[in-house]
């Protein structure tokens, strides 16, 4: 299976574009046939989000379909395609893709208006970062979707911890919580928390001691016993939820009932549904450091097992064979226009080209140019839907 990874290249710290062709190097090492490529225009930049995306599609934005004549001029070499960040890819585009493609998001519910639910139905396969949204899709029409999680990747942790550490060592730091204070809903909660330990280490917009950099997170995890995880919403659906327990962190999350399906609760990881009860836990597993110790030691090693960077791309690569093996079809359904009426190419033009794309499929089959006649077909799809015309 020869993948194709779509992701965005925002601004940050350190260059996220050459941070992730160093993760899909990593993935090559372990034997994974998979590269990059970005779909943010005039990277580093922000995404395009619905309905600007929509209206950049419909005026044949110039910038726009340059990225997506690259884009599909690159799948000629591949039988799979990930947009891995879920952004910048018009849904009339997407069906006119003739391979096999997959659409990932990891930031529902709060921007799925803008961001997921105008276009995750164009794909075959949707990939849920957020356990628990994954039915949400079916109610946009998405035919099949799968939770894919985040887990963490192999520069998120310390490689010299080991289990008798965590069951031995010294840690100085009771409580450990990394994430904003500024939000209304959020900051009551975490005055509360931060008011029950005093002595946590708290950082992130609105904490007085500010931002943490990358580079002092790590160390920062190897001393501390607790580590609060809290979400905006449903959840889990955040970094923090594998990279607190591949340190060696005793995890403690809300949206218990969600997070059970990811660990094993009291055990491996303990949830919460209310700050009063977080408080509580605390103090319990503060005051009996054996089992804290005993459930930082089991998250650690199902973090490592199940949710590091391999595993994870891997569980990825499985749900979309069982989907390609449930569908057994070559040409997908999502290929074909939802409504002939509302789309830019004419009845005709598009008859003429799946007619032609049959054409190719029967006498191509398992040819060693069956793939690039398959993306000449898709091409004379973008063109014939006036393609690069009247661009800004």
């Amino acid at each position: 299976m020869r993948i194709l990874l779509g992701y965005s290249w925002y601004p940050y710290e350190y260059s996220v574009g050459a941070w992730v062709e160093a993760w899909l190097g990593r993935l090559r090492s372990h034997g994974i046939d998979v590269d990059g490529f970005c779909l943010t225009l005039n990277p580093p930049g922000p995404c395009i989000y619905w309905p600007e995306l929509d209206e950049r599609w419909k005026q044949r934005d110039r910038e726009l379909l340059s990225m997506y004549d690259n884009l599909a001029r690159r799948l000629e070499s591949y039988d799979v395609f990930v947009n891995w960040n879920g952004i910048n890819l018009h849904p009339e585009f997407v069906r006119q893709i003739p391979i096999f493609k997959a659409y990932a998001c990891f930031d529902d519910p709060e921007s799925s208006d803008r961001l997921s639910s105008p276009v995750a139905s164009s794909y075959d396969l949707a990939l849920v970062g957020n356990i628990a949204e994954v039915e949400t899709y079916y109610k946009w029409g998405v035919k099949e979707a799968r939770h894919w999680p985040l887990g963490f990747f192999s520069v998120d942790y310390d490689h010299s911890l080991t289990k008798e550490k965590i069951l031995r060592g010294a840690r100085d730091i009771d409580l450990t919580l990394l994430c904003e204070r500024i939000s209304s809903w959020r900051k009551e909660r975490l005055d509360k928390l931060a008011a029950a330990f005093p002595q946590g280490a708290y950082f992130g917009h609105g904490w007085p001691n500010g931002f943490l950099r990358d580079q002092d997170r790590i160390p920062l995890y190897q001393r501390s016993k607790i580590g609060i995880n809290m979400h905006n919403s449903t959840g889990p659906i955040n970094f923090r939820t594998f990279i607190l327990p591949a340190n060696g962190v005793m995890q403690l999350c809300d949206n218990k009932n969600h997070l059970g399906k990811l660990y094993e609760l009291n055990k491996e990881v303990v949830g919460f549904d209310s700050i009063e009860e977080a408080i509580e836990l605390c103090h319990y597993y503060l005051n009996h450091d054996e089992e804290r110790r005993q459930v930082a030691a089991a998250g650690w090693e199902r973090a490592h097992r199940d949710y590091n960077e391999v595993a994870v791309f891997k569980m990825m690569m499985r749900h979309v064979e069982e989907v390609r093996r449930k569908n057994d079809r070559t040409l997908s359904p999502a290929a074909r226009p939802t409504d002939a009426g509302s789309d830019h190419m004419a009845r005709g033009e598009y008859a003429e080209a799946i007619a032609l794309y049959g054409d190719v499929l029967a006498r191509e089959s398992g040819n060693s140019r069956a793939r690039h006649n398959r993306i000449v077909a898709c091409k004379h799809l973008l063109h014939g839907s006036q393609w690069g015309r009247n661009g800004r």
